[in-house]
């Protein structure tokens, strides 16, 4: 859809930021702040009972978003944080530490304790917050935070670095108030339609799983001869299969290195779970290790071979991936090497049970470990699987694999329309706020009069 300009436009003074509408005021962030503030600088224990504590990653999609599990601060220490009124009902929140840039209109009635890695920008009368936040997640605005994120451990930017940004607007408040009414109905269109393709892609891997989880169950024939299982959630599989321990049909269950290897000047890839993806492994992302760590994790065991399985047991759990072909790398104790004993178990087919419910319900039962989920091997020595002749893994592999490719492309066509989307948005966002189009005629609102004017 192609939208209107407005009828004349005028140099914004601003070099990167080209012509503005005539009538619109281009300057600094700070002449339209009546006060700014970040969160509470303190550290403070985490309790079992008291308010809420919250941080950059509360501030999202332009709303604050609090989990049963947030940390707990004491009634005392919350009321000494918020006692300044800040944040209060129309503050702009905007994170500064970490992921910078997120933002939100503070819609609450009683104020909440935030850490520093959020401020809290308060704006004069005749400025329209629900504008101000479209302004500050368009394109224009997001590169001036990042070209002032400082380089540190966790970026950030400062107050001052904030209040310094150039932005551009009507003083109308009527015109704020219809750029913003069109933006949350478009947004709102475009984040429906983001949703759908998020929601498909869950059913898309929720039918993977089943698809994968009956291959590997009950096999490709429906009238093969069954026999109970002898356990009761797996039931009926088919009656020349065995159903045993996964250690039975393995030569090798380890897991990778227990030290910090040498990574000043490395040369070899050293893999851990954050290495680990449906498209296979980072070699590219991966830390390198020096040659005598690497020979000496060689030594101990930590050097996969072609054919072995990498399961992931610490942080994300169950992730896996065959080794296809052999590379000099070594992996971290985040991974389990399992070595298939090749004449009874086709690695592939090993690896398609890992991903079934079968195992995957199994292993959850086993993790431990609340901040950082962990299995240890001792569990996954536990853990049961299904498994036919060689030649019927070889079968249900050449099926899985036809299967699962139709399904990964269905997702991946769902990410790039996400991707769209977002692109989509981003785009819609920035022209309308920077005037670069005329939506006045495209939408109605109710006037609210605003007696003060912004000076700038």
């Amino acid at each position: 859809m192609s939208f209107p300009r407005y009828k004349s436009y005028k140099e914004s003074g601003v070099e990167w930021l080209g012509d503005v509408p005539e009538h619109w005021v281009a300057c600094r962030f700070s002449r339209v702040i009546l006060a700014i503030k970040d969160g509470t600088h303190g550290t403070f224990s985490r309790m079992t009972e008291g308010k809420v504590f919250l941080s950059a990653k509360n501030v999202n999609n332009g709303r604050i978003e609090i989990s049963d599990d947030e940390s707990l601060i004491t009634w005392k220490d919350h009321s000494d944080i918020v006692s300044n009124g800040f944040p209060q009902k129309g503050d702009l929140l905007l994170t500064i530490v970490g992921t910078i840039g997120r933002s939100c209109v503070y819609s609450l009635d009683e104020a909440i304790a935030f850490q520093r890695s959020v401020c809290f920008i308060r704006l004069k009368k005749s400025c329209l917050p629900q504008f101000f936040y479209f302004l500050t997640q368009s394109k224009f605005f997001q590169e001036q935070l990042q070209s002032r994120s400082k380089s540190s451990a966790q970026a950030g930017v400062y107050m001052g670095d904030v209040s310094a940004t150039s932005i551009m607007f009507p003083t109308n408040y009527e015109e704020q108030q219809i750029i913003a009414a069109f933006l949350d109905r478009e947004t709102a269109k475009i984040d429906a339609l983001i949703t759908e393709q998020q929601r498909l892609i869950e059913l898309l891997k929720e039918k993977r799983q089943t698809v994968i989880s009956h291959a590997v169950t009950k096999g490709l024939n429906p009238n093969a001869p069954m026999k109970d299982s002898g356990i009761e959630w797996l039931g009926e599989v088919p009656e020349h299969w065995e159903v045993c321990a996964i250690k039975r049909m393995t030569l090798l269950i380890t897991d990778g290195a227990h030290i910090s290897p040498e990574t000043g000047g490395g040369v070899y890839d050293f893999i851990s779970t954050k290495d680990i993806s449906d498209k296979g492994i980072d070699f590219e992302g991966c830390l390198k290790t020096t040659s005598s760590s690497y020979e000496y994790l060689v030594r101990t065991g930590c050097q996969p071979i072609c054919g072995d399985i990498l399961f992931s047991k610490d942080g994300t759990i169950g992730r896996t991936v065959v080794i296809k072909e052999q590379r000099d790398f070594v992996v971290a104790s985040s991974l389990i090497i399992i070595r298939p004993d090749s004449d009874i178990l086709d690695s592939s087919y090993f690896n398609y049970l890992c991903q079934s419910s079968v195992v995957v319900q199994q292993v959850e039962g086993f993790v431990k470990g609340a901040g950082l989920p962990r299995l240890s091997i001792q569990n996954l020595l536990k853990v049961f699987g299904v498994f036919p002749s060689f030649v019927e893994q070889h079968s249900i592999v050449t099926f899985l694999d036809n299967e699962t490719a139709k399904l990964d492309t269905l997702t991946t066509e769902a990410k790039t329309a996400i991707t769209l989307l977002q692109e989509r948005r981003t785009v819609l966002i920035s022209a309308a706020v920077t005037g670069k189009i005329d939506v006045r005629g495209l939408v109605s609102v109710k006037p609210e009069v605003k007696a003060e004017t912004v000076p700038c």
